[in-house]
C-alpha cells in the first residue's frame, strides 16, 4: 500500500472511497505492491470546496445530459485538486478547484473535436482568460472562465498573471498534431509534460500557496520540478490508458486519438500493454527516490522555508495525483 499521513484517507462522497477502485486498476498491481516513500494529504476544507463548486457547474454548465452532470461528482475534480494542493491557502483552494474543473470540462469536449477545431476553441478562451477581450454572457464556458480568473486576480494579480502562460501552453498542447506523430519515449515525455499541464500545475501550485520565487529559486529547484512533471504525466498514462484506449475506438479520429506513453512503450519494445504498466510504475517509483535525494540534499544546503514549503508541495502533488487516479471513476469505470 501507499505510505501515506491518512491510511483511512476517505475519497470523496461521489466516489466511493476505495470501493470506487474497479478492474483497470488490479493492473496497476505493481503500484501498491512497491510501497511509495512519498505520503499523501487532503485539503482540509475538501468537502464544503468540492460540495460548493460542483454546485455552481451544475447550476451553471451545459451538461450534455443527465450521465455528464453526474460525471462531475463520480470524477472527483475538486476532490483531485484538494489532494494536489492540500498546503493551498483556504482562500485560494476554491479558485483551483473551480479552474482545473473547468479545463476538465473542456477535454472532455475536446475529444469530439478535430485538432483544427479545437485549436479554435482553445484560442477563443485566452484572451477572455488574460482579461483582453469581453466573455459573451450567454455562453457559460466564457463568462464562467472569466470570472475565475478575475477571482484569481483579485487575491494576486502577480502570480495569476504568471499562470497565463503556462496555462495557454497546456491548451495549445491539447491540439497539436504532435499527438499523432509523437515516437521515442523521450520525445514523448517532453510533449507529455506540456499535454498533461506540467508548468501550469506548478505555476497554479504558486498560486494556491502564495509562494512568490525568485528567478534563482526557480532555477534551484527545477530539477525536482522535471521530476514532478514527468511523474504526473507518467502516472496519469498508467491509470486513464485503458479509458484513453476505449475513447480512440469511439471518438474522433483526431481529438480522442491514443497519445499515452503506455502505447509508446509497448510500440518500441514490444512489450504488450500490461507489462508496459509496469515499467512505467517502476519508473515512477524510482523518480520519487530521486524527489527524496533531491529534497534532502536542498534541505542540508539550507534552502529557505518557502523554498522547503515548495518541495513539500510537489511531493504532495505527485501523491495526490495517484491516490485521486487510483480512486476516479474517469479511469476506473465498474
Amino acid at each position: 500500500m501507499l505510505s501515506t499521513e491518512h491510511p483511512s484517507e476517505p475519497g470523496p462522497t461521489s466516489l466511493g472511497g476505495p470501493k470506487a477502485i474497479s478492474s483497470p486498476v488490479d493492473s496497476c498491481y505493481i503500484l501498491r505492491s512497491i510501497p511509495s516513500r512519498l505520503v499523501h494529504k487532503r485539503h482540509p476544507l475538501e468537502p464544503q470546496v468540492t460540495a460548493d463548486v460542483e454546485g455552481w457547474f451544475l447550476q451553471h454548465w451545459p451538461f450534455e445530459n443527465e450521465k455528464a452532470r453526474k460525471k462531475i461528482g463520480t470524477d472527483g475534480y475538486s476532490y483531485a485538486t484538494c489532494m494536489n494542493f492540500p498546503l493551498a491557502l483556504d482562500d485560494r483552494i476554491h479558485s483551483a478547484c473551480r479552474l482545473i474543473t473547468i479545463l476538465f470540462l473542456i477535454d472532455d469536449l475536446l475529444e469530439d473535436m478535430s485538432f483544427d477545431d479545437g485549436k479554435a476553441y482553445n484560442e477563443h478562451l485566452m484572451p477572455i482568460m488574460s482579461g483582453t477581450a469581453a466573455p459573451n454572457p450567454s455562453i457559460p464556458c466564457e463568462w464562467m472562465m472569466h470570472e475565475i480568473w478575475e477571482e484569481m486576480r483579485k487575491s494576486d494579480p502577480v502570480l495569476t498573471e504568471q499562470m497565463l502562460e503556462p496555462t495557454f501552453d497546456f491548451m495549445r498542447a491539447q491540439t497539436e498534431k504532435s499527438r499523432i506523430e509523437t515516437t521515442g519515449l523521450g520525445r514523448y515525455l517532453e510533449y507529455r509534460e506540456r499535454d498533461v499541464g506540467g508548468a501550469f500545475l506548478l505555476a497554479l501550485q504558486r498560486y494556491a500557496m502564495n509562494l512568490h520565487l525568485s528567478p534563482a529559486e526557480l532555477e534551484s529547484v527545477h530539477p525536482l520540478e522535471q521530476i514532478c512533471s514527468k511523474h504526473l504525466a507518467v502516472m496519469n498514462d498508467v491509470y486513464s490508458f485503458d479509458k484513453e484506449l476505449q475513447q480512440a475506438e469511439m471518438g474522433h479520429l483526431e481529438g480522442s486519438c491514443l497519445c499515452n506513453g503506455v502505447k509508446v512503450l509497448a510500440d518500441e519494445s514490444g512489450l504488450d500493454y500490461e507489462a508496459s504498466k509496469r515499467v512505467l510504475a517502476l519508473m515512477c517509483r524510482e523518480w520519487e527516490v530521486m524527489h527524496k535525494e533531491l529534497e534532502k540534499k536542498s534541505l542540508n544546503e539550507g534552502c529557505g522555508e518557502h523554498i522547503a514549503r515548495y518541495i513539500s508541495g510537489l511531493e504532495y502533488q505527485m501523491s495526490g495525483n495517484e491516490y485521486w487516479s487510483e480512486k476516479t471513476q474517469r479511469y476506473n469505470k465498474k
